[in-house]
């Protein structure tokens, strides 16, 4: 009896890492595959397309009555902003400068907070239910219908969402960003009493058009990640309705490990060779 139990250990030891080897091969040929659909996709299916923007953007159902994703993730990064601004105004003071909280806002903001809290917003927000739909058809063998009828599934369920998502980013991060950056000018002007002609001053002195564009660089990375692995997983969900909360739960639990690891990754290819931060008065 030992000894079964000693093998079948020593089995699973064995196998896991050519299962995990496995399942990321696996991977890896889904997300060449909706690379490679892309310019079909764009021909074939615009309105699909058109469709699946103006979901994600304002959403559907209870999530449009409070105004969809762009209200979603502008709130998350509003109360990021604001945090960051009072940190920062707390910090600066307990050494006898917070008149240069303005500096750390928008530091922070800029860089951190918003490509950050965007991309986690968009995961568990738009990714999440993405993975839903896609695995509720699947399950359903609407997928199959789909195939049955020669309309390629990859296309039309999986590419068109990662298209969509990767336009949707954009309107929703001039929103998350403007709501990061209002919230600084509240909290540190009429909360903290900063005086709006300091925060404008170094304010703008440090925020940095580069700092904007390599965020929006991140978020763009962070969208293509998300996306990719939420279709995955609703694409090759299976047991049933538990099967589809389970898929849901894994993608989730990738994609936030991925945003990290991209914003990490992306950040240090971005700003190893360029430095746009310079102390100054």
């Amino acid at each position: 009896m030992a000894d079964r139990s000693a093998s079948a250990t020593l089995l699973r030891v064995v196998t896991s890492p050519l299962k995990t080897l496995d399942a990321l091969g696996e991977q890896g040929l889904f997300y060449g595959r909706v690379v490679g659909s892309v310019p079909a996709t764009l021909r074939r299916y615009k309105k699909e397309l058109l469709r699946l923007i103006a979901e994600m953007g304002m959403g559907a159902g209870a999530l449009a009555l409070v105004g969809g994703s762009a209200v979603i993730v502008g709130s998350i990064t509003f109360f990021a902003g604001a945090v960051a601004a009072a940190q920062g105004f707390e910090s600066s003071s307990n050494i006898g400068v917070g008149s240069l909280a303005p500096l750390l806002a928008a530091y922070f903001t800029a860089r951190l907070s918003t490509p950050l809290l965007a991309g986690v917003a968009l995961a568990v927000t738009i990714g999440a239910a993405t993975t839903s739909q896609i695995g509720s058809m699947r399950i359903s063998e609407e997928i199959d219908a789909l195939e049955v009828m020669s309309v390629p599934s990859m296309r039309y369920l999986v590419t068109t969402r990662v298209l969509a998502g990767l336009i949707v980013i954009t309107p929703l991060y001039i929103f998350a960003s403007l709501a990061g950056f209002l919230a600084d000018y509240l909290i540190l002007v009429f909360f903290y009493d900063t005086g709006a002609g300091n925060f404008s001053h170094y304010f703008f002195l440090y925020l940095s058009p580069l700092d904007i564009v390599f965020a929006y660089i991140q978020v763009i990375a962070m969208v293509i990640v998300v996306m990719s692995i939420h279709t995955y997983y609703g694409y090759t969900a299976g047991g049933g309705p538990a099967g589809v909360g389970e898929a849901v739960g894994r993608s989730v639990r990738s994609s936030l490990s991925g945003v990290m690891i991209v914003n990490l990754l992306v950040a240090m290819a971005l700003y190893a060779n360029f430095n746009t931060f310079h102390l100054a008065g």
